[in-house]
């Protein structure tokens, strides 16, 4: 990505308009500290993720393809969402028609609209770890973390599939603890931040979730954490919204803050808690607490 526009076409979807309002709007600050325009994809709808695949993998396709035509009509900027699902779906969308350029007329005659194969698919953390972009966050910095002790959760879809196009080494990325670094906060070592949470499961299989998400948070606690950073809103919805009845059913009493990677180094380029959305986490995010003044940690 070095050398290229800072513009894209922005694909929020669904959660980040809903749910994980503050992920957008950690987004969104941030985009305007380091110079990155955010042009919000007219008429996108949702990307069929997390069951339309599993359930009618055609409409699902037809849905990442009716969004990645509807990103093309603004120009050659590439597609950018924070949202790891709809990563994985639009990305898978563009694989298709990649694979099978017969798609592409399939989608003409089926949706009215022309899908370039080219388009580059982006998710925010693949931005910001882009040199030069690595340089405007050290440079902005103004609030180191002070060595904050940071979980990094990938969850399931981040790195996955593996191959030419992924986010990075599927089975050992290191995306998300370098950006930590950046930060100034320090990742601490520990071995699920791969595992599932649970995913779509929090209304069918609660209990499921609970016992994953449990486990997960458990073991980031028994590692020295003091926050956890995502880049998936339903990862974090897991961890955060139901964290209180997760560790309860474990018999925990600790909470842990859940922070989005976005609102980790927006804190450390001196963005305040509520251009970032910190308040609407359900697990207090406690700034001070975590990072005092001068960026000594405790």
């Amino acid at each position: 990505m070095e050398g290229r526009l800072n513009r894209f076409a922005y694909f929020p979807g669904c959660t980040l308009h809903t749910t994980a309002r503050e992920y957008d709007e950690s987004i969104q600050a941030l985009a305007g500290v380091l110079g990155l325009a955010l042009e919000e994809i007219e008429d996108w709808c949702c990307c069929g993720a997390t069951p339309a695949h599993a359930i009618d993998p055609e409409s699902a396709r037809l849905l990442g393809l009716w969004n990645l035509a509807h990103a093309a009509k603004g120009g050659k900027a590439p597609l950018l969402t924070g949202c790891a699902a709809c990563f994985s779906r639009l990305r898978a969308a563009r694989e298709e028609v990649r694979a099978k350029p017969a798609l592409v007329e399939e989608a003409k005659g089926r949706l009215g609209l022309t899908v370039d194969p080219d388009l580059e698919v982006f998710h925010i953390a693949q931005v910001l770890a882009a040199e030069p972009m690595r340089e405007r966050i050290r440079t902005a910095t103004v609030r180191p973390l002070g060595g904050l002790p940071v979980a990094c959760y990938y969850g399931c879809l981040l790195t996955r599939p593996r191959g030419p196009g992924a986010v990075d080494d599927a089975e050992d990325p290191h995306l998300l603890e370098d950006l930590v670094r950046l930060a100034g906060a320090e990742p601490v070592a520990w071995p699920l931040r791969l595992d599932c949470c649970g995913a779509s499961m929090a209304l069918p299989r609660p209990d499921l979730v609970h016992a994953l998400s449990g486990k997960i948070l458990a073991m980031a606690r028994e590692r020295g954490a003091r926050a956890m950073v995502v880049a998936c809103p339903l990862c974090h919805s897991n961890l955060d919204f139901q964290q209180a009845r997760t560790l309860a059913d474990r018999g925990h009493a600790f909470r842990m803050p859940v922070l989005y990677l976005t609102q980790l180094v927006g804190l450390a380029l001196g963005l305040s808690a509520r251009d970032l959305g910190l308040e609407r986490h359900f697990v207090p995010v406690e700034v001070d607490e975590l990072v005092p003044a001068g960026g000594a940690h405790v």
